[in-house]
C-alpha cells in the first residue's frame, strides 16, 4: 500500500470500529482525524516505519499527538518512529484492553497511579524503548491491576525489579536487557500466584532467593552474575506443581557447586541450560531417566567432571550439549534409546573410547562433534555410508 494516498482515509465510515493496516509499507503523514472516528475500538498502525516526517508527520515525534476516543480497547503503534514521554493522553483511554508501543523511541518515567486507570489492561508490552522505565516508589503496592495478564518491558531501563504489577493476575513479565542490578528478595517474589512465565536475562542480578509464585512453567536468568553455589538451593525451592515446569535457562553467570539430583523433582523439564558457568561435580545420574519430556540439555563450559551418565532412556532429547568439560570414560551406549537426538556435542571433554559406531543407529542426527579427546582406533566405513544418512556435520578434529 506505499501508494495509497493516506488523505483517502478520511473517507472511511464513522461506525467504524477495526482498522488494522500492520506492516503495510505506508508513507507520509497520517491524517489524525482517523484515529478520532467515533466508534473505533481496534487500531493497529503497527511495523509502517516510513510513517514518518521530521516536522510534522503525527506518526514520528511524541505521540500525544494523536487523539483517540474512551472507546478505544485495542492499539498497536508498534515499530514505528515515536519519540518523547509517554503520552500521558494513553492513560484516559479506560477501555483499553490491548496496548503495544514497543520498538519505538519512547521516554520517561511511567508510574503505577496513571497506569492503573487501564482497569480493562490485559495486555501491554511497551518493549525496545531504551528511555522507558518504571516508577519505584514504595507506594507502588497499593495500586492494583486487576485483569492485567501479559507485561513485555524488554529492553528499557528498568533498575529495580517492580513491585506494584504483584497487585495483578499476572501470568507473562519480561523484563529481560534492562539494567536491575543486585538481588530480588522474597519480599520481591511474593504475590505472584499467578505468574507462568518470567524472563529477567540480562540484567545484573546477583542473588535470586525464591520462585515468584508457585506455578512458573519457564524461568529464564541468561547473563547476569548469579553466582554462588546457589542452584542447590534455588532447585529445592517450593513449587506448587512441579509437573508444570519446562524450561530453565541460567546460563553465563558465575554458578558453582554441584547440580543437585534434586533438579529431577521436575519431572515435566523439557530444557534445562546451565551452560556457561563454573558448575563442578558429576552430572546427575537422574537426567538419563526422564521417560517423556527432556529435549534439550546444555551443561557447556562448565567444570563437570567424571563419566558421563550411562542411563539414557529418553525418546524425547533432540540436543545434548556437554562440550568443554572434564568428563571421562566411554561415550555412553545407551544414547542409543534417544531416537531423535539431532545434535551431540562431546567436544573438548577427556574422553578415552573407540569411535562410538552405534551411532549410526540415530535417525535424527544431523550433528556430531567429538573433537578433542582421546578417541583412538580406525574409523568405521559406515561413518561415509547410508547408515548416516541426516548426518551434515562432523567434527573430528584433534581426534
Amino acid at each position: 500500500m506505499s501508494d495509497v494516498a493516506l488523505t483517502s482515509l478520511l473517507n472511511l465510515s464513522p461506525s467504524l470500529e477495526h482498522l488494522s493496516l500492520f506492516h503495510c509499507d505506508l508513507h507520509g503523514e497520517f491524517p489524525t482525524q482517523v484515529s478520532q472516528l467515533p466508534n473505533l475500538k481496534h487500531i493497529n498502525l503497527g511495523a509502517n516505519q516510513n510513517l514518518r516526517d521530521l516536522s510534522h508527520n503525527e506518526l514520528a515525534g511524541p505521540i500525544d499527538r494523536i487523539q483517540m476516543p474512551s472507546s478505544v480497547q485495542y492499539v498497536d503503534l508498534s515499530s514505528n518512529d515515536f519519540d518523547g514521554p509517554f503520552p500521558r493522553s494513553i492513560f484516559d483511554l479506560v477501555n483499553l484492553t490491548y496496548l503495544c508501543l514497543s520498538s519505538n523511541n519512547l521516554s520517561g518515567v511511567i508510574k503505577s497511579d496513571k497506569l492503573s486507570k487501564l482497569r480493562s489492561l490485559e495486555f501491554l508490552d511497551l518493549s525496545n524503548n531504551s528511555l522507558l522505565s518504571l516508577s519505584t516508589s514504595g507506594n507502588d503496592v497499593n495500586y492494583s491491576f486487576p485483569q492485567l495478564q501479559t507485561v513485555l518491558l524488554s529492553g528499557c531501563s528498568i533498575r529495580q525489579f517492580p513491585n506494584f504489577f504483584r497487585t495483578s493476575y499476572l501470568e507473562v513479565l519480561d523484563l529481560s536487557y534492562n539494567m536491575i542490578f543486585g538481588r530480588i528478595s522474597k519480599w520481591e517474589a511474593q504475590g505472584w500466584e499467578k505468574l507462568s512465565m518470567l524472563n529477567l536475562s540480562h540484567n545484573f542480578l546477583t542473588t535470586f532467593e525464591q520462585f515468584p509464585g508457585k506455578r512458573l512453567q519457564i524461568l529464564d536468568l541468561r547473563s547476569n552474575l548469579l553466582q554462588g553455589p546457589i542452584l542447590s538451593t534455588f532447585l529445592n525451592l517450593q513449587i506448587q506443581d512441579p509437573l508444570l515446569f519446562g524450561v530453565l535457562l541460567i546460563s553465563e553467570n558465575k554458578l558453582t557447586g554441584n547440580i543437585p539430583s534434586s533438579i529431577c523433582n521436575w519431572t515435566s523439564l523439557q530444557i534445562l541450560d546451565l551452560s556457561k558457568n563454573s558448575l563442578s561435580g558429576t552430572i546427575p545420574e537422574c537426567l538419563g531417566n526422564f521417560s517423556y519430556s527432556l529435549m534439550l540439555v546444555d551443561l557447556q563450559m562448565n567444570n563437570l567432571i567424571g563419566k558421563i551418565l550411562d542411563s539414557f532412556r529418553n525418546n524425547e532429547l533432540s540436543h545434548l550439549f556437554l562440550n568443554d568439560n572434564r568428563l571421562e570414560g566411554l561415550v555412553p551406549p545407551s544414547l542409543a534409546n534417544s531416537t531423535k537426538l539431532e545434535v551431540l556435542n562431546l567436544g573438548n571433554n577427556k574422553l578415552t573410547d573407540r569411535f562410538p559406531h552405534w551411532l549410526a543407529s540415530l535417525p535424527s542426527l544431523q550433528i556430531l562433534v567429538l573433537r578433542s579427546n582421546r578417541f583412538h582406533g580406525s574409523l568405521p566405513q559406515s561413518i561415509a555410508s547410508s547408515n548416516f544418512s541426516t548426518l551434515r556435520m562432523i567434527d573430528l578434529s584433534r581426534y
